[in-house]
């Protein structure tokens, strides 16, 4: 018998946040994706944008959390740092679905749209990795 498969993590890791909006919406970006993840062959194809578009939101809901205007200047403010901090094996997966500091706020700008770019739920994923490193900088806990 094989060993059964592991459940992907969404951010890479579980985050432990400081208290406020900015975990309130990690907490329920994280229950999204397990939805997803129990029911995918009962959703329709485009449930996985929704997915997307929240990260989107959360994105923009951490950088205003800390004073800044627009998500640009929070990946540029986070972005390198956090990279830094993953894995080998999650900076390969960044750079196998095309995600860098320099297209990460188109990414996240595709999510709130319903583009078939949007519903790639592979690079969402890598997304959500990034995503939880620089919210791990900027909202973790001390």
């Amino acid at each position: 018998r094989r060993t059964s498969g592991r459940n992907r993590i969404f951010f890479g890791e579980d985050l432990y946040l400081k208290n406020g909006m900015v975990n309130d919406l990690y907490r329920d970006v994280c229950d999204l994706f397990m939805f997803y993840e129990t029911r995918a062959s009962s959703l329709s194809t485009s449930f996985s944008a929704l997915i997307r578009m929240s990260l989107r939101l959360l994105c923009e809901t951490a950088a205003k959390d800390i004073q800044l205007q627009k998500i640009d200047e929070y990946v540029k403010k986070y972005f390198d740092s956090a990279k830094a901090n993953l894995s080998q094996n999650h900076k390969t997966t960044l750079s196998t679905q095309h995600v860098t500091n320099t297209n990460l706020v188109q990414l996240l700008q595709v999510g709130a749209h319903n583009y078939d770019a949007s519903k790639n739920m592979e690079q969402t994923l890598a997304i959500s990795i990034i995503l939880g490193a620089m919210l791990n900088i900027s909202h973790g806990k001390s």
